[in-house]
């Protein structure tokens, strides 16, 4: 069976699942809506004094790390994200993610979109892309729907195929951060048109130490990004 056609059963699996099965909000449970607009706003917020570039918690405008202009600072120009990783944010990101339940993706990017700064002046909206198993197997790339319903919001268009991994990585969860870095290094490479924007926002669903898209802004400067930004719906903290 072709790694296509495994990937449109998956993708089948999900569609059909959302069409029969009535949308309860996975926070109140009342039926309409996957989660409602009310109960997104009420996630547990990534907010309080965080580090502008990095956006680690209690740094103020920034932390030690970024204000050190060594080669310790992130290889992406900001990070935002607009929920913790953790209660009711955590719930709908793994439901999404490994139960097909995409369309609490919607309000998700849509409260993430909601907190790129508008000087970031974004001109192009790019999704990490999957290990190719785990998108066989899953049907669809959860940061892919989220890149997509976040370009809408700020009006740009969504560059699926410009950002591609370069070879299978185990998953980051159970790794440490260090082994995090060194897991991701060279696995991704960016192939730009000559007219392609030079200032892009690369999306992921979850960020923990940032080591993906840390490997997925190199890649872009690599390619010729001018500025690269990050966008996160949770930050594991």
């Amino acid at each position: 069976m072709s790694d296509e056609f495994t990937g449109l059963l998956g993708r089948l699996r999900v569609e059909a699942a959302e069409f029969v099965l009535p949308q309860r909000c996975l926070v109140c449970g009342r039926f309409g809506a996957a989660l409602h607009p009310e109960c997104a706003a009420s996630l547990p917020a990534a907010d309080g004094p965080r580090c502008h570039r990095c956006w680690r918690p209690g740094a103020g405008t920034w932390c030690e790390r970024c204000a050190s202009g060594g080669p310790a600072v992130p290889a992406f120009d900001g990070l935002r994200t607009p929920f913790t990783f953790t209660g009711d944010a955590r719930r709908a990101i793994l439901e999404a993610k490994f139960r097909g339940v995409t369309a609490l993706l919607v309000p998700l990017a849509r409260a993430a979109a909601d907190v790129v700064p508008g000087e970031w002046a974004i001109e192009a909206v790019v999704p990490v892309p999957l290990a190719r198993g785990r998108r066989r197997s899953r049907g669809y790339n959860q940061a892919e729907v989220a890149a997509a319903e976040v370009a809408g919001c700020l009006g740009v268009p969504v560059q699926k195929r410009w950002l591609r991994r370069t070879r299978e990585t185990p998953p980051q969860a159970s790794l440490t951060a260090d082994a995090r870095s060194r897991n991701l290094r060279g696995a991704f490479e960016v192939r730009l048109p000559d007219s392609a924007p030079r200032r892009v926002l690369v999306v992921d669903d979850v960020t923990t130490t940032g080591a993906t898209l840390e490997e997925a802004a190199r890649a872009f400067r690599a390619a010729g990004a001018r500025q690269v930004y990050a966008l996160a719906i949770a930050r594991e903290d």
